[in-house]
């Protein structure tokens, strides 16, 4: 991943449900020219005002980034202390320098460039993907990402799809409607694109998974382990079987630790040392030979 970020094949920047998502080159002009204004609309009204940024001082900012932040790549901190410098009174402190970047790259002017340490930086979009084609715009976009959604997440209703992309459902499920089945999703009605059929297997799920923020309804998990997965807006690592939620995972000290919440039986066990293997696999540098250890939690066999 970090190979693709820096080779600029992929981007992050604000998007679906207002959050940091990673998409490809390609996309990025016409996903933030169609999500950006439902992520501008949540916060102008009322937490924008109350960090300092006033639509006059967001167009200010907007005006003077180009020339602040050519041919270079700040932190959001060096970014406003950069714009306070230049004349643009922008608050420095607290959450404001992160939402005035929200802001920057929601009207397409900034996303994410290189990660210096722990710090994230942000770049001119125009200067870091030059060739980004424009893409579709208005009902094209709405009937793209539509697509794309029901394509990778169906069967699913229309609650769902806003749950997901954080857009209003109506118009989306109109622009594919001769596209879309009518069908049953756990006693809801819904769509689905094409054919499909039930997934098998298992999986060890990263944090913040898109499985797991795809639908309003999420049956896949046990409403009693709800609160182990979703811990305030933190998505915990799951163990998925044949679609459902069925314990939890981390790596501690090189040791993936799994946390079942039910019995495992042979199969899931050995599937499971197949996907440690995996994400040992990823994580260990070329050349170096991973030491994969596991640590089942009371409830597994």
């Amino acid at each position: 991943m970090l190979d693709a970020i820096a080779e600029r094949r992929v981007v992050r920047t604000w998007l679906m449900r207002n959050t940091i998502h990673l998409v490809a080159a390609a996309d990025i002009r016409w996903m933030t020219a169609l999500l950006g204004p439902m992520i501008r609309r949540r916060f102008q009204t009322v937490r924008w005002p109350e960090l300092g940024l006033t639509p006059a001082l967001l167009e200010a900012a907007a005006g003077m980034t180009p020339e602040v932040l050519a041919g270079q790549a700040l932190t959001r901190h060096e970014l406003a202390a950069a714009l306070v410098e230049h004349g643009v009174p922008v608050p420095t402190d607290g959450q404001a320098p992160t939402h005035l970047l929200v802001y920057l790259s929601t009207v397409g002017l900034t996303c994410r460039g290189i990660d210096r340490g722990r710090d994230a930086t942000f770049v001119l979009l125009e200067e870091w993907l030059p060739d980004a084609p424009a893409g579709p715009r208005g009902d094209d976009a709405l009937t793209e990402l539509a697509r794309r959604y029901f394509a990778a997440f169906s069967p699913a209703t229309a609650a769902d799809f806003t749950t997901w992309s954080g857009l209003p459902s109506s118009r989306a499920i109109e622009t594919i409607r001769d596209e879309l089945s009518e069908t049953d999703v756990f006693g809801r009605p819904g769509y689905r694109l094409g054919e499909v059929e039930p997934a098998h297997g298992v999986r060890l799920l990263p944090a913040f998974d898109n499985y797991l923020v795809g639908y309003a309804v999420r049956s896949f998990i046990d409403d009693t382990r709800r609160g182990e997965v979703y811990v305030g807006g933190v998505i915990r690592p799951t163990v998925l079987r044949d679609g459902r939620v069925v314990g939890r995972w981390r790596l501690v000290k090189g040791a993936v630790e799994i946390t079942p919440f039910e019995p495992f039986d042979g199969r899931t066990a050995s599937a499971i040392e197949k996907e440690i293997a995996d994400i040992t696999g990823f994580l260990t540098a070329p050349g170096r030979s991973a030491a994969r250890r596991t640590r089942l939690l009371p409830g597994a066999r």
